[in-house]
């Protein structure tokens, strides 16, 4: 006789993701954890919030998607280790978790200088161009990052620079 009962279905990974989002907007506009966070933990202020956010995904994505590299290179095929595969897969997850932090840096740059330019105060001054300055700097930063991350991708894949006076492999022209 075959089991007709369902079977105990573990929640899936985008309804934990939506309940963890949810209490983390809870804790933001919740006064006491605010307290909290700012008495605890010196230098974290709720005006560098964007930050903070980014860094904390940052932290857990490099960490979740480090295990899924570590499971599928190490456990899935324990007769064949791939280490090529995970020292690739190590490299592509921390240039985007570098990403990660930078595009933080970068929106917590644009609230500020959307802050400054709010403010009332002089609009040209030397706070609007250091402002603008870091926002600039910090895409350049995420550019080179995307540009590094292209370039793993690309020596994972195969690619080998061309040397001069070599055809596609039938030898010196």
């Amino acid at each position: 006789m075959t089991d007709d009962q369902p079977k105990y279905r573990r929640p899936r990974f985008w309804i934990i993701l939506v309940a963890i989002v949810i209490a983390l907007i809870f804790l933001y506009f919740y006064k006491p954890f605010q307290d909290y966070i700012s008495a605890a933990i010196p230098n974290v202020h709720f005006s560098n919030v964007l930050f903070w956010f980014a860094s904390l995904v940052g932290v857990v994505a490099y960490a979740v998607a480090h295990w899924q590299s570590f499971r599928q290179n190490m456990f899935r095929a324990v007769t064949e280790l791939d280490v090529e595969g995970l020292v690739y897969d190590t490299l592509q997850i921390t240039v985007l978790t570098g990403v990660i932090f930078v595009a933080g840096a970068t929106l917590q740059s644009v609230e500020m200088l959307g802050e400054h330019l709010m403010s009332g105060g002089p609009l040209l001054d030397a706070g609007f161009g250091r402002r603008l300055a870091s926002i600039v700097m910090l895409v350049i930063l995420i550019i080179l990052f995307y540009l590094l991350h292209q370039l793993i991708r690309a020596f994972r894949r195969g690619w080998r620079p061309r040397r001069p006076g070599m055809s596609s492999g039938n030898g010196p022209r």
